[in-house]
């Protein structure tokens, strides 16, 4: 492990014996197109998902001696795919590309004849599914009803209908069109030993630019491959610009470290008709959950800040511009909002503005307005929701909604809730801040912290339980063992035997297992193994970086890396991280559109901000007090860059090494390295 960068970013691909990802959930992503991989066989794939336009039940199905072709191996990468498989003794190797900047897919495939004798390999390509126009990306995976009018033309066919259109072209010999059928027919010659490769252009949007894009396609097909291939590499070199590249002695940490960041670029929309350019969803493949979440979208605000922080900046104002109070996202096309109050909204956007402040330096933000009031006006009118300064302090009753664990049988979570009260005292305090960098006159949030904190320990702590109550509608007490708590770690809120109360049930009996994080107390009546984002069976994939980092920063890094070395399977068995993943075995949650969800990029953040104890004050000041994990004492991160500096953090057993810019520093492990102001 030393300071230099390798000659190429890393590498996001896996091999299909690896991945654990289910057929129907594995997706290709280009920012333009989303399509589901049918991986079982090696010429098909299905779906086509490019907002505003949708063909859910889309097909396209090479047969080859009227039969599938089965896959004996493939390997994915963000946006294609290569199979391989065999019959009657024709070896067959296929691509599956999504071209750049367009809404179009090729297939490329090479029809190799094994044998000393000439075959004719007759074709059936099936082609077929309905689309629409559809304004409204949100949760679900959008539905596609109007029928097309089908026109073929040699080798082209057009499925056409007032919404727009699917077309398709290929290079195979004289394909003939059977319209009951939605299939071409065509046979192809293989002299003894040889191989012949085809293609495919499907490209789906306004009815003149998907037949030109999907006749261009098959005309110049090997240089859009390469053209998807080295956008793809640029999209790669640049996160890795702008983010730093973690080096480790255990290579699953890196895989870690790089397949939660991946989840930036699969999120990342440029599509004309969206709000914001770029636009980062919640998830997006196979066009589920392509609104943005603030609950996952706000977990990321230290990597948003040096990644893409003028996308952060817009962000946050469209999360402003719509009532956190009555809603928790916004749709991409229109920007309205969408769905229901989280009570983790105003923490999430008040760190998101405070972190942004504080990596960037750009206080000028804070006087920036939305919807007429400037953002650190937002800020504090969002700190005090639920809050009257002209009263005494209260613990806020979150009302009767079950928005907050979504808990799905008899139990509730609702009214008074420990961790939410919890939380406000670190959100006062950060806004408190921002209100003095911005030379705003204080309305004194740190007072009014320490007054939520002495109620929360008079009202709703139990020594006896190492844990605190939550009350429901008419006052009575109740236990809910929820990990939520454990996002308290940290915080001033805490004394320090409440700190080490909550700890205690970090254990095997309680929340941890081989594989993970239990969202819910195995203990708890509330307990569901089917419920896995809140209610047991695992947890969010959005929860670790955040714990893990609080651990490492009150100085418990065995905990830390404790937790970590149980999720390192992610990495190396998911191409990308559903929003939930289990704790008892290797597994993902499956009753949910919500794939490679955004939010798990908080677990490299959580490396980068906890185990290299990342740290910016208020004062622009830059602490750098890292923990090496036992399972990889030696680490590095490779071209950092925070606050205007360039900085390169090596890690090798019990000392390290900051280079910032011109300067080098070395210190023991526990005595932190602070890099003054520019």
């Amino acid at each position: 492990i030393a300071f230099q960068m390798p000659d190429t970013p890393p590498s996001f691909a896996i091999d299909g014996k690896a991945s654990l990802l289910e057929e129907a959930d594995l997706g290709l992503f280009n920012g333009m197109l989303t399509t589901n991989l049918t991986f079982r066989d090696v010429l098909s794939f299905r779906g086509l998902y490019a907002p505003p336009y949708v063909s859910s039940d889309f097909q396209l199905e090479v047969r080859l001696f009227g039969e599938k072709v089965r896959t004996d191996e493939y390997f994915w990468h963000p946006f294609q795919a290569a199979r391989h498989g065999r019959i009657n003794d024709v070896e067959v190797h296929s691509e599956t590309v999504l071209c750049d900047g367009l809404r179009a897919a090729l297939l490329r495939f090479t029809l190799e004849n094994r044998t000393a004798r000439a075959v004719r390999v007759p074709l059936e390509i099936t082609i077929d599914g309905r689309l629409d126009r559809n304004e409204v990306w949100d949760f679900s995976r959008p539905q596609s009803a109007t029928p097309t009018r089908n026109r073929a033309d040699e080798r082209r066919l057009v499925k056409a209908n007032a919404a727009g259109a699917v077309a398709v072209a290929t290079d195979l010999p004289d394909p003939a069109w059977e319209d009951a059928a939605s299939l071409w027919k065509t046979t192809v010659s293989l002299p003894a030993k040889a191989k012949r490769t085809f293609h495919l252009a499907v490209a789906i949007g306004p009815k003149s630019a998907a037949a030109r894009d999907a006749q261009q396609l098959v005309h110049s097909p090997a240089r859009f491959i390469e053209e998807a291939q080295a956008a793809w590499q640029r999209k790669a070199q640049d996160l890795f610009e702008k983010l730093p590249t973690l080096h480790a002695q255990d290579k699953r940490l890196e895989a870690f470290y790089n397949r939660s960041l991946l989840h930036l670029l699969l999120n990342q929309w440029r599509v004309p008709e969206f709000k914001l350019q770029p636009y980062y969803s919640t998830g997006s493949m196979i066009g589920g959950c392509a609104c943005s979440y603030l609950w996952d979208f706000g977990n990321n605000h230290h990597v948003f800040s040096l990644y893409d922080p003028a996308a952060q900046r817009e962000h946050i104002k469209a999360f402003l511009s719509i009532d956190l109070t009555k809603h928790f996202a916004f749709l991409p096309i229109t920007g309205q909002a969408y769905g229901p109050w989280y009570y983790i909204n105003q923490e999430k956007i008040i760190f998101h503005i405070y972190h942004y402040v504080l990596n960037t330096g750009d206080v000028r933000f804070l006087f920036e307005k939305v919807n007429g009031k400037t953002i650190v006006d937002h800020v504090v009118e969002q700190a005090l929701v639920g809050d009257d300064l002209s009263k005494d302090a209260v613990l806020v009753d979150y009302g009767d909604g079950n928005h907050h664990l979504e808990l799905r049988r008899e139990y509730r979570y609702d009214h008074v809730l420990p961790d939410m009260n919890g939380r406000r005292y670190a959100y006062y305090l950060a806004a408190d801040e921002l209100c003095r960098m911005a030379g705003k006159a204080t309305v004194n949030l740190r007072n009014r912290a320490e007054a939520i904190k002495r109620l929360l320990r008079r009202t709703l702590w139990s020594p006896k339980h190492n844990w605190f109550f939550w009350l429901d509608a008419k006052g009575k007490k109740h236990l809910r063992y929820t990990v939520q708590m454990f996002k308290l770690i940290g915080s001033p809120v805490l004394d320090a035997d409440q700190e080490r109360g909550l700890l205690s049930h970090l254990n095997e009996d309680e929340f941890l297992s081989d594989y993970g994080l239990h969202s819910m107390s195995k203990k708890d009546p509330a307990y569901d193994q089917v419920d896995i984002d809140n209610g047991g069976g695992g947890c969010c994939s959005c929860f670790i970086g955040p714990i893990v980092k609080k651990l490492y920063r009150t100085g418990r890094p065995d905990r830390a890396e404790d937790i970590l070395r149980r999720v390192l399977w992610w990495g190396d068995r998911l191409p990308y991280w559903s929003d939930s993943l289990v704790a008892n075995r290797k597994d993902y949650r499956r009753d949910t559109p919500l794939q490679n969800a955004i939010g798990s990029v908080s677990a490299a953040q959580g490396i980068m901000f906890g185990m290299f104890g990342l740290n910016v004050d208020v004062d622009g000041r830059i602490t750098v007090n890292p923990r090496p994990p036992r399972f990889s004492p030696r680490i590095a991160l490779h071209g950092l860059r925070l606050r205007g500096r360039r900085m390169d953090l090596l890690v090798n057993g019990n000392s390290f090494t900051v280079r910032a810019d011109d300067r080098t520093v070395r210190s023991a492990l526990g005595r932190p390295v602070i890099l003054e102001r520019l």
